[in-house]
């Protein structure tokens, strides 16, 4: 282990260097800081569901050419109840929110309700398309009659309109792309009808940005402001749709953050003053970790890397990781500073002690989140980047930025007690401490033989976890938007689209009635998909336009209700309803007829759902195309079921690699092979215990509580990695197991249950949130870490009890 002294004596080295030159490193450093945080006004918020992929993602891609040629299907559902749809003065108080928020609402593209609900009718010579109820019935007869044309049209019942009559919604259509530059200037004004183009047309000209963020939160807010002024007991308003959603998601992470921030910083500030008692003990390690955030947050800026549901847990998870290391430099310095009285040989020793197992430790913790960085979902391949940079640059602060605060400041040494042989002082820590090890040394068989009950208990519970991912039950069960989703899926058969493009490869391929037929029967068959868990609610495509058309120039005959079966016929049909003055035709069809779109109405499922519901749809797709039509899913419900899949493969990925790369660490920092392999066995015991808890009170394996196991194995070792490097250093210097237990414990025990309660109540921190996805991980985590930190006081030194005893190597 001459390698390690060697390390411990370049420590040492190092800290005289920056005690001699400690205003210059303040200044250099400081100075670097302020160049990178000048970048964090670039930081921005991502909370879309396409923002979970990568934008190099197949899916992403699909899914921006279909923004790109048919528009945003983000769309935001607003459902009015009341007694009746039909009454007049109900209908009259519609029609004036609905002029309101078309004349007062930024960003959109239109506004469909039962006011402008497409009634289409032929005469002898014509067809007409109007809206049907432009103008309000004045009198029963008229009112009757328009009730029986709403009622007797297809496309309306549980899209603008409940069966019973009492629920009708208000479908606001956003814009898909941005009114702003990538430089935040205005753009100037597109005409609507010019706004989406062919993929080619798109493509060749500048590149537009997608609606921002921003924007979307503007059009929700100002959409709940107008919505209140209308809201009564005769009309009930409940606003959903996945743009309120995210704008919902967007809210709650910024509120959630700024509260998490104060109070892991409150609570380290008052863990820090009872453990060292005095002004530096506190302000020197926020002050460090307050820089940690600044820089992990500039980089994110700098490398245009977005907030996200994921990434906002970032701050507060740098405050209360980067405080450890600060912890252990400044127990050991504090300590031995009161004793010398020499602020520069304490310095110097403490570096040396310590210097070695901090910077293994926070490789640790840095490669628990830099497995993450090769996630197929983009916020958590982000986290995993910024998070290991983040504790990469905490550890830098901390063994240079700290050493020259603390020699730059004035200290006063604190008189202390005088200890004991052993180095043993009688404070109830100490006592504790002692009681430990002497349960581990005089009872290593039971102690190994417990913890290994418990973990192959949780080995056999962990195949009950289920897997999961719906953003809309993070938020309470009375929020508004979960309760407006709820209604909507319940009431209307679906708040959530899924979008599939018909691709005939030829133009004007969608006047064969062969392909149209194929459209219709293939709609008919997903519209039987139904169980306990999901159902196809409604399809809409350009068949219904022309079903719809051939019976209005038909007399308006039911009968008629059908696909013409004459290529010209189709042709002329269509032509007549482009001409009629209605855009409804763009929704559905490209400029050369070529690509149909067939929007599936679905409720809000679990992502897991999705992926089976999307396999029982692709199976009816091959039932019905052939191999002359290109046939793409997209859509927000595909990209759902492509983010949970995502998620379990990509942590699989991160578990095992983090897992291989902390042992290789641990292995070079014992330098003893199977030592170090029977070290690392401790620190799988806190995710078994943690998915115990989950299956105990039916927590589910999301994105978020995914990202635990890395991430508890790389702190959880980190109390592991302090106990081996002074374990191994004692038992070499004493050859004697037992007391390098006892010193081990009592140099390095204290500083491990403080960082334990620092990280612990830095992630229970997190069960304030007002998202139970934000809840699960605080406490998982917490836990993870309080069963990590036991498992290294009691089971790590019955397993060097019981193997260093056997072995005959040592």
């Amino acid at each position: 282990m001459a390698w390690k002294k060697k390390t411990e004596k370049k420590f040492e080295l190092f800290s005289d260097l920056i005690f001699e030159n400690k205003f210059k490193v303040i200044f250099i450093v400081l100075a670097i800081l302020i160049a990178m945080a000048s970048n964090m006004r670039y930081l921005y918020v991502d909370t879309s569901t396409e923002g979970f992929l990568h934008k190099q993602d197949p899916l992403r891609i699909e899914y921006d050419k279909f923004r790109n040629q048919f528009g945003r299907d983000e769309k935001i559902l607003i459902a009015i109840q009341t007694k009746d749809i039909y009454d007049k003065n109900f209908l009259i108080k519609l029609k004036k929110f609905h002029k309101d928020l078309e004349d007062n609402l930024p960003n959109i593209t239109e506004v469909n309700s039962l006011i402008n609900a497409r009634n289409t009718r032929g005469t002898q010579d014509s067809l007409i398309v109007d809206d049907l109820f432009e103008d309000i019935p004045q009198d029963a007869k008229e009112l009757a009659f328009k009730k029986e044309l709403a009622k007797n049209n297809p496309l309306l019942k549980n899209l603008i309109f409940d069966e019973a009559g009492t629920i009708t919604t208000i479908i606001i259509d956003t814009a898909t792309y941005s009114s702003l530059d990538a430089d935040g200037n205005p753009l100037p004004k597109v005409d609507e009808e010019d706004e989406f183009g062919d993929e080619e047309e798109t493509t060749s000209t500048e590149k537009k940005l997608f609606l921002t963020e921003e924007e979307n939160t503007e059009i929700v807010n100002k959409t709940n402001l107008i919505a209140s002024k209308y809201q009564a007991d005769d009309f009930k308003i409940l606003v959903s749709g996945t743009a309120v959603i995210n704008a919902e998601l967007k809210a709650s992470m910024k509120s959630d953050m700024q509260k998490f921030i104060r109070f892991v910083i409150l609570v380290i500030a008052i863990i820090l003053a009872i453990m060292f008692k005095r002004v530096s003990g506190v302000v020197l390690p926020l002050f460090i970790v307050i820089l940690t955030i600044i820089s992990a947050l500039s980089l994110m800026a700098i490398f245009k890397a977005p907030i996200t549901v994921v990434t906002q847990i970032l701050p507060s998870f740098l405050l209360a990781v980067t405080v450890g290391a600060t912890i252990h430099i400044l127990s050991i310095f504090y300590k031995e500073f009161d004793i010398t009285k020499d602020k520069k040989a304490s310095l110097r020793y403490a570096m040396g002690h310590s210097g070695l197992a901090i910077v293994m430790t926070s490789l640790t913790t840095a490669a628990g989140l830099w497995s993450f960085s090769f996630s197929e979902l983009a916020p958590v391949a982000d986290l995993g980047k910024f998070a290991s940079a983040g504790v990469i640059v905490g550890l830098l602060y901390t063994l240079v930025l700290l050493p020259a605060l603390l020699s730059a400041i004035k200290l006063k040494p604190k008189h202390i007690a005088v200890v004991t042989d052993d180095n043993e002082t009688n404070s109830f820590m100490d006592r504790t401490l002692v009681s430990i090890s002497n349960i581990s040394i005089n009872h290593p068989k039971t102690v190994v033989s417990i913890s290994f009950i418990i973990i192959f208990v949780s080995l056999a519970i962990v195949s009950q976890l289920r897997f999961s991912h719906k953003p809309i039950v993070w938020f309470a069960e009375n929020h508004p938007v979960r309760v407006a989703t709820n209604l909507i899926d319940n009431n209307l058969k679906g708040s959530v689209t899924l979008e599939i493009i018909i691709d005939t490869k030829k133009e004007n391929g969608l006047y064969e009635p062969k392909i149209l037929n194929t459209i219709d029967a293939f709609s008919k068959d997903i519209l039987s998909i139904k169980n306990d868990k999901y159902f196809v609610g409604k399809t809409l495509s350009v068949v219904d336009i022309i079903k719809e058309t051939n019976k209005a120039l038909n007399e308006n005959k039911q009968e008629f209700y059908t696909i013409p079966q004459d290529k010209n016929m189709i042709a002329q049909e269509l032509l007549l309803f482009e001409n009629s003055g209605s855009d409804d035709l763009e929704d559905f069809v490209d400029s050369g007829f070529s690509k149909a779109r067939i929007t599936v109405k679905l409720p809000y499922l679990d992502a897991m759902d999705y992926v089976v519901l999307l396999k029982e749809i692709d199976n009816s797709i091959n039932k019905h195309f052939d191999d002359n039509v290109d046939v793409i899913v997209t859509g927000i419900s595909n990209l759902l079921a492509r983010i949970i899949t995502a998620s379990i493969h990509s942590s699989a990925i991160s578990y095992v690699l983090a897992l291989f790369l902390i042992t290789i660490m641990m292995l070079i920092l014992v330098g003893h092979v199977k030592i170090g392999l029977i070290s690392m066995i401790p620190n799988i015991s806190p995710i078994l215990v943690m998915t115990t808890v989950m299956v105990i009170f039916d927590m589910p394996l999301d994105m978020f509580t995914m990202l635990i196991g890395a991430i508890a194995i790389g702190l959880a070792v980190d109390d592991t990695v302090h106990f081996m490097h002074n374990f191994r250093k004692y038992e070499l210097m004493y050859n004697d197991v037992d007391k390098a237990i006892r010193l081990t414990l009592l140099g390095t025990g204290r500083a491990m249950i403080v960082t334990t309660i620092v990280l612990s109540l830095g992630f229970f921190v997190f069960m304030g949130a007002s998202m139970s996805n934000i809840f699960n991980f605080g406490l998982l985590t917490g836990i993870a870490i309080i069963v990590a930190v036991l498992a290294d006081l009691f089971l790590v030194p019955a397993l060097m009890k019981l193997v260093i005893k056997s072995s005959k190597d040592l």
